[in-house]
């Protein structure tokens, strides 16, 4: 069955001109999702050149000649733009202007002056494969899934087009010139063409794949993240501690919990205000995740209280970091429009061998000895066992 190339080609350009559309929505929408413009202008520049070119007659005035390739290599260099946007790099506009240009220039050379369109398509083609193959070098990152998938998939379609590309390109060198022709109807050049037009739609998905997993993950983060200190919210820090208690439970290794509290920050909010006490909260926050190692669960337990669970620690190892903890904080200086702001801490510390490995007991007997800390005086730390006799769990 012989196929058309003209309808090969427009099957191409309408394939762009949906992914012109989606973009342009994504974009509207949501604008915090970066790249999804040049996404959007990429793929609208390259239907209307590929439409264009279809439709091209040698009778046409030399700048629409020349003005087709040039607008259709600036679309495959805004999709390599969108790709740094996304990936939050600066996006390097020269190179689109760079392949446009030398699309143009290839294109006006040895189609309009040379009549050699041997030479122009295997130029084309080798441009093209370049293009793409640096899109599928820059899809190269690291990402946790979802975002991982969408990421593979955008890989191995960019870098499938840019092997097309150039195996079209070795197949032309080994034709006599005289038998190539831009639509020719052989049995290769429409197979070229249709596993290109797949390799588009592959390519237009996994970009709208790319941004929906983007914002999932965005919302992900912010449904289990506290706004203010970036630190875990209560409920994912409950369910993150779950994880950790039921490894606990395997493996026989202790738990501490420490519940720390900001001294008199109701005084600070009254005195200096409410984005004063914000500030005050996002840098003790940033103290903390400083000393706490990964394996262990930080959040923000609410208002001016933070919880950490310790794996593999005991009272007395929780109560030195929290020690440390309260030491660094009462040296830290906290600029506030032209005043210092000077805060304290207390905390209090509850073990799993004295508690047991339940973590709403945990809490409460931190609480306790953190309620102990604060009428001892403030700016100090109390153990439970301090608190009321140990229960020795096993």
């Amino acid at each position: 069955m012989k196929l058309d190339v003209r309808t090969i080609m427009l099957m191409l350009s309408g394939i762009n001109l949906l992914g012109a559309g989606m973009m342009a929505l994504i974009s509207f929408h949501a604008d915090n999702i970066k790249g999804a413009r040049q996404w959007a202008a990429g793929h609208c520049c390259m239907c209307i050149g590929i439409f264009t070119s279809t439709q091209m007659s040698p009778e046409w005035p030399l700048w629409i000649i020349g003005s087709v390739p040039l607008v259709t290599g600036c679309g495959f260099g805004l999709i390599y733009n969108g790709i740094e946007a996304f990936n939050g790099k600066r996006c390097h506009y020269w190179f689109t202007a760079w392949v446009g240009g030398q699309m143009m220039a290839q294109s006006l050379w040895l189609g309009v002056w040379l009549d050699d369109i041997r030479m122009l398509v295997i130029a084309n083609s080798i441009l093209f494969s370049c293009v793409f193959g640096a899109c599928a070098l820059n899809l190269m990152v690291k990402a946790a899934q979802p975002l991982k998938t969408a990421y593979r998939l955008a890989t191995v379609s960019f870098a499938f087009i840019a092997l097309m590309s150039l195996l079209r390109a070795l197949n032309m060198m080994s034709k006599p010139a005289q038998e190539i022709s831009l639509f020719a109807q052989g049995d290769v050049n429409p197979v070229f063409l249709v596993l290109g037009g797949l390799s588009q739609l592959s390519i237009s998905l996994s970009l709208v794949m790319l941004i929906t997993f983007r914002l999932v993950s965005e919302l992900r983060e912010k449904a289990s993240h506290d706004s203010l200190t970036g630190l875990l919210n209560r409920r994912s820090f409950e369910d993150e501690s779950r994880r950790l208690l039921a490894r606990a439970i395997r493996t026989g290794e202790p738990l501490s919990v420490i519940m720390i509290d900001v001294d008199f920050f109701k005084r600070v909010n009254d005195v200096h205000g409410h984005q004063a006490g914000d500030e005050v909260l996002r840098r003790l926050a940033a103290l903390l995740q400083t000393i706490v190692r990964s394996e262990d669960c930080l959040a923000r337990y609410g208002g001016e209280e933070f919880c950490i669970l310790l794996t593999g620690t005991g009272e007395q190892g929780a109560a030195q970091l929290a020690e440390r903890a309260r030491l660094l904080y009462s040296e830290l200086q906290i600029n506030w429009k032209n005043e210092v702001l000077h805060s304290t801490l207390s905390a209090g510390i509850a073990d799993s061998f004295n508690n047991g490995m339940n973590l709403t007991a945990l809490v409460d007997a931190a609480d306790q000895a953190l309620y102990r800390a604060k009428k001892t005086g403030r700016n100090c730390i109390a153990l439970h066992t301090a608190v009321s006799p140990p229960a020795k769990y096993a």
